[in-house]
């Protein structure tokens, strides 16, 4: 079902069926979505130091053209319209607050990231296809890892 690229070093599906419309078919390699894996493999705390050791493989998920320009498409509006509401809510409290709005600053910074996951998330979904996280969830190899104790967040000390 995947081979191992060592040049990439990444597992390339050898499915071509597309996980995110579930339709068509993928076309080129680099139209896959690699969405990457950790793996924690040592962990150390002492009371003054902390390590972890862990190891990260991409994995690639079939994406068709289609579903690729969607998740690009998406991704690119919803940068430039959440930051578009959140340059505007920081000119507006300037004008409404004067000096007083540079504390607007902190809520359209949060606006501009969390905005942008939000209407990428509901843009993708509203063309009927799953999310990049979403389609590599529903993949069978992926879940295999996560009941290995692979993980889609990589390890903190």
């Amino acid at each position: 079902m995947y081979n191992f690229n060592p040049a990439k070093k990444r597992m390339e599906p050898t499915e071509k069926k597309c996980q995110f419309c579930e339709m068509e078919n993928s076309a080129h390699m680099e139209d896959n979505y690699f969405i990457p894996l950790y793996k924690e493999n040592d962990r150390t705390n002492i009371i003054v130091y902390r390590s972890v050791k862990y190891s990260k493989i991409p994995i690639g998920i079939p994406r068709c053209p289609s579903c690729m320009a969607i998740h690009e498409n998406a991704a690119r509006k919803s940068a430039l319209i959440s930051g578009s509401i959140a340059l505007g809510i920081i000119i507006l409290s300037f004008l409404l607050w004067g000096p007083f709005g540079f504390f607007s600053i902190f809520a359209g910074i949060i606006i501009g990231f969390a905005g942008r996951y939000f209407i990428e998330k509901k843009m993708v979904r509203d063309k009927g296809i799953y999310t990049k996280l979403e389609g590599a969830k529903q993949n069978e190899a992926v879940q295999d890892l996560i009941i290995g104790g692979w993980s889609f967040n990589m390890p903190s000390a």
